[in-house]
């Protein structure tokens, strides 16, 4: 990929799924969101338990316009593609089903299998991250990238947080 792409987060940043997989974790009985352990556990059980996944993306929302604006982006012809951390194949197969069929996204979709980060599966030279994660953002820019953390509570945009995809209509 040339270096003017724009890299977009899946979770937290287009839907907010990873919102309702913390509840859904949570409700399982899963309650601690700090320990790796209790995650791995979860995922286990996601893959004994596909539909799942069926309700976290299926039935996510947009955060702030998010998948109307990346739409945009693709009419403007503007390289954009989405970076996204997966845990389980079956995750993996229905984000593609969300992106592609519901969604109707096209732009290119790279996913970040366990235990590599997402500077590594792709390089980042001076390329955008727009990731909700501060430690995937801080990882990007130590390793030669540029990065926005999203945080759709914020009032307004910083230099280091936007609140929206909305800006990149304008770049």
């Amino acid at each position: 990929m040339t270096s003017d792409y724009i890299f977009v987060d899946f979770d937290g940043v287009i839907l907010d799924s990873e919102e309702r997989m913390l509840k859904r974790k949570y409700d399982l009985g899963f309650h601690n969101h700090k320990n790796e352990s209790e995650f791995y556990a979860y995922f286990e059980y996601t893959n004994l338990h596909p539909e799942e996944w069926e309700y976290i993306l299926k039935e996510a929302k947009s955060v702030n316009n998010s998948v109307e604006i990346i739409k945009d982006l693709e009419n403007l012809k503007k390289k954009i593609a989405i970076l996204t951390k997966i845990h389980t194949l079956q995750e993996m197969k229905v984000k593609t089903e969300v992106l592609r069929e519901n969604l109707k996204i096209l732009c290119p979709v790279i996913f970040v299998p366990p235990g590599v980060k997402k500077y590594q599966a792709i390089i980042p030279n001076h390329q955008l991250l727009i990731d909700d994660s501060s430690n995937n953002i801080k990882q990007w820019i130590e390793n030669g990238g540029k990065g926005l953390i999203f945080d759709p509570t914020i009032e307004t945009d910083t230099n280091e947080k936007v609140k929206s995809l909305e800006f990149l209509l304008k770049r």
